[in-house]
């Protein structure tokens, strides 16, 4: 089992990496074409989520019942 983790542990670790690398050359401008285009679509998801995220929590602070406001959003 502890290899099992281990080895999973790796593949994350890589995985993430990779992912790294790939952004910082995007933003250098290394990379060109399909792969540039799907790595800014990326990050300008993961930048909307965040700014989601952030405004449903603030959101949800101003309530005075958040999780009633929140399930009766639709």
């Amino acid at each position: 089992m502890k290899l099992v983790f281990r080895i999973i542990g790796i593949v994350v670790v890589v995985i993430v990496l990779l992912a790294a690398l790939l952004y910082f050359l995007n933003e250098k401008g290394v990379l060109k074409g399909p792969i540039s285009e799907w790595i800014t679509n990326v990050k300008q998801d993961i930048v909307s989520i965040f700014h989601h995220t952030e405004d449903m929590v603030n959101d949800m602070g101003d309530s005075d019942k958040p999780v009633t406001d929140s399930i009766n959003i639709p």
